[in-house]
């Protein structure tokens, strides 16, 4: 049994299939096998930890950020061997939306060694929690440079961010809130990142439990890294997330008699840092919205098997009619926006369009002003020119809950009728 579920990575030039009649044999080009990197302990010229670290320092492009938690990119390094009370954090990110990232490279062999590693990177969490932005902003000083020069950063944490391309300013003001509000609430995401990382990943829960009123998010990931063949330079690196948390339970700290105590969990679902994002954008616009919202899309997890997916700007319902197909049955903006431009097409693809005319009209009789927009091969329902907003579409729950029922029964039959 191989300690890997990667394959061998192979470069194919071109292939070619060519026959030599005179000698009688059949030629194939042949591939390039890859060579993998192999890390060995320490902090050595070699492929150690410490190459590993800047390699993701200076390139944090190769990390799976936006499949753990697509609100947290772009993620910008800002630096190296951050001192904290409880070490020095390998890698430092941050995003222009005043999200950071921590991230610890391991060469972890065994579970043991992982648990290590992440009871440590979780410590860095707690450390972090505690400190204000100027605190922050003296360590990060303190620390390395993100380039592995082993030089002190020369810019603060908005300058340096601040300073990577952007196609809107970034305010200095809401930025240091936004940062400030994260490190209060201990909402980080953490990555350990390692080469090598055997099957059998332990449940990362039991790691969570006893870290009450925190909100950070853990992935844990692993790099395969091979050399280019010897007329290209560079890498080529594979990343795959072995292990995130999505719902984890939260401990309640209660004071009594004048102590403060942690009592056990209890069976509560904490979304991710991107959902977190979202209801609290779409609550800025809408204060009452995201919980109703919540026990609505709740129903329809419930009762239609629709799914909902977090993105940076917005939440998707899936809806899955048969164990093959996923239709998108809505998007809802963080500006409160409700995109079925994608559920027409697809029902237009599948020869029901009809179906989703309809469905549209009954949402259109809920909603006073709305109308049917059609817009080349799609239609979706307007108001005013634009797209209908959750509000006006939550004034009349039933009613939508209702449409959403009849237009899902009849897909699914429409569906089974055209089997074969």
């Amino acid at each position: 049994m191989t300690r890997t579920q990667y394959g061998l990575p192979l470069i194919v030039q071109d292939f070619k299939l060519v026959n030599d009649f005179k000698e009688g044999k059949t030629v194939v080009s042949q591939p390039q096998p890859l060579e993998r990197v192999r890390f060995e302990k320490g902090d050595g010229d070699g492929y150690s930890e410490r190459w590993l670290q800047e390699l993701v320092s200076r390139n944090p492009m190769v990390l799976p950020i936006k499949q753990i938690e697509p609100a947290l990119t772009p993620a910008f390094p800002i630096c190296m061997e951050l001192p904290l009370d409880s070490g020095f954090a390998d890698v430092l990110y941050a995003t222009p939306d005043g999200d950071l990232i921590v991230a610890e490279t391991k060469l972890f062999r065994n579970p043991e060694a992982r648990r290590k590693v992440i009871g440590q990177v979780i410590d860095y969490a707690k450390d972090l929690s505690r400190l204000s932005y100027e605190k922050l902003d003296e360590a990060i000083l303190r620390a390395e440079a993100p380039d592995g020069t082993k030089q002190h950063p020369k810019c603060s944490l908005y300058q340096t961010v601040a300073s990577y391309p952007r196609e809107e300013e970034l305010i200095e003001e809401q930025f240091i809130d936004s940062v400030s509000r994260n490190l209060k609430r201990g909402r980080f995401l953490l990555l350990v990142i390692g080469d090598g990382i055997q099957e059998g990943t332990e449940n990362l829960t039991t790691f969570l439990q006893q870290h009450a009123g925190m909100h950070f998010m853990l992935g844990l990931i692993e790099l395969a890294i091979f050399k280019l063949p010897a007329d290209n330079t560079g890498y080529l690196v594979q990343p795959r997330i072995l292990a995130k948390t999505k719902n984890i339970e939260r401990g309640i700290v209660a004071v009594e008699n004048g102590n403060v105590t942690v009592k056990p969990p209890v069976q509560q679902k904490i979304g991710s840092i991107t959902e977190e994002k979202f209801y609290e954008e779409l609550g800025g616009k809408f204060p009452a919205i995201p919980t109703r919202l919540k026990a609505f899309v709740g129903q329809l997890e419930s009762n239609f098997r629709i799914e909902t997916d977090f993105g940076k700007n917005s939440m998707i319902l899936r809806w899955r009619p048969d164990e093959e197909l996923v239709w998108n049955f809505a998007t809802i903006r963080t500006s409160g926006k409700v995109w079925t431009d994608v559920l027409s097409v697809q029902a237009n693809t599948a020869g029901l369009g009809g179906l989703a005319h309809k469905y549209f009209e009954q949402l259109v009789a809920l909603v006073p002003g709305a109308y049917v927009k059609e817009v080349s091969n799609a239609s979706y329902v307007a108001k005013g020119g634009t797209y209908i907003t959750i509000d006006q579409l939550l004034k009349k729950e039933n009613g939508w809950m209702t449409a959403i029922q009849e237009f899902t029964t009849a897909v699914s039959d429409a569906l089974k009728r055209q089997q074969p």
